[in-house]
């Protein structure tokens, strides 16, 4: 297939780029810069920021998935910062839509990248796929992004909305932020511990990428997030125990308002136990669903890497 891909500088990006090139896809890059003609992945310049992006010049597509925007975790969320996040997510995939739509050749489906901060807040509740959004920036900014895809919907392109939980890999993301404070034994849990982390592999969001290209009785929202959520107490925990240190450093709710702000709260103290039911129900095999697992792979079995080169496997 020819797979059209954005995003493909970030973590998940890099890998889902190498796995579908190994696995025969032609695959063409959507990059914010000149086009490297040398580049061993084609490369097709556009511009979101004001709306540049010519979809004659791209051939026919097959499949496109964006898994644009600026980080939500790279600092306070000031006024600005907010705004520049939840563009970034709506304008890229406003105009990937109105492209994708209006080609001569559009692709059969459409996966846009999203999040479970869609739900909000919602303490000991069960989240499915048919759960109602919940309050809060990264639920309004969540809803705001997906509805960006209509256009796309509407003439025809199966539209699937990837939320993703908490992905783990030591190439980046929760994992390469909080291994050093473990290592050195500083960590410990986020306020009272109790909130639900729905977690991924990074391995399994691959995967799962490339399984909803073929899945077409799939579409709408999906969420990207292992059978088996935990409460941040227990990844603490788990934390601790692979990589043999204690826990004792708890970071209590006022500190960490007071250093991470608005972010703090929505990122790491909000609970999601959010299911991945239409993964489950359409027949998705994980390659980990136990997160002592997970974290012995990419904390301990991988060490020699050097938290470096590809993390295939699973």
């Amino acid at each position: 297939m020819r797979i059209l891909v954005s995003g493909g500088s970030g973590m998940v990006g890099r890998e889902l780029i190498t796995t579908l090139a190994y696995d025969g896809h032609q695959v063409v890059q959507l990059v914010r810069r000149s086009p490297n003609p040398d580049a061993r992945i084609s490369e097709f310049s556009w511009d979101p920021e004001h709306g540049a992006f010519d979809s004659r010049m791209l051939g026919r597509i097959d499949a496109a998935i964006h898994l644009g925007g600026v980080s939500i975790a790279g600092g306070r969320w000031s006024a600005e910062r907010k705004l520049l996040i939840r563009e970034s997510r709506v304008r890229s995939t406003r105009l990937l839509s109105q492209a994708l739509a209006g080609s001569e050749s559009p692709p059969k489906v459409f996966i846009v990248a999203s999040a479970v901060g869609y739900y909000g807040d919602r303490g000991e509740e069960p989240l499915t796929e048919d759960s109602p959004p919940g309050e809060g920036f990264l639920a309004d900014t969540a809803v705001r992004w997906e509805s960006a895809a209509d256009v796309a919907r509407e003439t025809g392109i199966r539209v699937i909305h990837a939320r993703f939980g908490l992905i783990l890999s030591r190439h980046g993301g929760l994992l390469e932020k909080i291994r050093m404070p473990f290592q050195t034994g500083l960590g410990g849990k986020l306020g009272n511990g109790r909130q639900w982390w729905p977690w991924i592999s990074l391995s399994d969001v691959v995967n799962g990428l490339s399984f909803l290209i073929g899945e077409e009785s799939l579409s709408g929202p999906v969420n990207f997030t292992a059978p088996t959520p935990v409460r941040n107490e227990d990844f603490t925990k788990l934390m601790a125990k692979t990589l043999s240190r204690p826990a004792w450093f708890n970071m209590p709710v006022p500190v960490l308002k007071l250093v991470f702000g608005e972010m703090g709260s929505e990122t790491m103290l909000y609970s999601q136990r959010a299911f991945p039911e239409k993964l489950r129900a359409s027949g998705f095999e994980w390659g980990f669903d136990d997160l002592a697992d997970i974290l012995y792979q990419e904390l301990i079995t991988a060490r020699s890497d050097r938290w470096g080169g590809s993390s295939r496997g699973g």
